[in-house]
């Protein structure tokens, strides 16, 4: 599940069945994220008692972008804390780090044209930077979107909020069954190369 607002997902068993995925949502609407550091890790582990978390997916930072954005420093600072809090408190458990998606505003200086807010391209680069000195996974949303401009190709299929933003409920399983598809593609080159290791 992805979705189209600035939220944290937990993944884990659940605690009224031992089949299937159970989805912990906390979400913090436009939030850039950096308030989870005001948990205490003791309160989180106590979650992970009654629970255990397999996965945490991070998805923050829409509202953080700016048309003009270019110097993210002091988010990705804050976003490094994070996720050292969520790992001293959820040990266990793999992080994945979802990009911000496409986001349009219009360019007074090419006439009012729409185009993808150059915030955004910054920002994922911040993103990346983030994921790859935390060594957790890390998905571009962005690029899964279609790049460039695919908010608008997303609101012509019904996808995504006239706000040239935010996704919708439709918008959000198409990239759901994507990265799906991607985790298990990731899953299935870790086992062949565990198997080719092990020969």
């Amino acid at each position: 599940k992805v979705e189209s607002a600035d939220s944290t997902l937990f993944y884990g068993v659940a605690m009224d069945g031992t089949q299937g995925i159970a989805v912990d949502n906390f979400s913090l609407r436009g939030s850039s994220g950096l308030s989870l550091r005001s948990i205490p890790v003791r309160t989180m582990r106590e979650f992970n008692e009654l629970r255990p978390y397999d996965l945490i997916v991070l998805q923050y930072g829409l509202n953080v972008a700016t048309e003009r954005g270019v110097n993210y420093e002091s988010y990705k600072k804050g976003m490094l804390a994070v996720i050292a809090h969520l790992k001293e408190a959820f040990p266990e458990a793999a992080i994945l780090l979802v990009s911000v998606g496409d986001r349009e505003f219009k360019d007074d200086r090419r006439n009012g044209e729409l185009r993808t807010m150059p915030g955004v391209k910054n920002l994922i680069r911040y993103q990346q930077s983030i994921a790859a000195d935390s060594r957790i996974a890390f998905w571009n949303m962005y690029e899964a979107m279609g790049g460039e401009g695919s908010i608008l190709d997303m609101i012509d299929r019904k996808m995504a909020n006239l706000d040239y933003t935010h996704i919708n409920f439709k918008g959000g399983k198409h990239l759901s069954g994507i990265l799906f598809e991607t985790l298990m593609y990731g899953k299935e080159q870790y086992e062949k190369r565990k198997v080719y290791e092990a020969e």
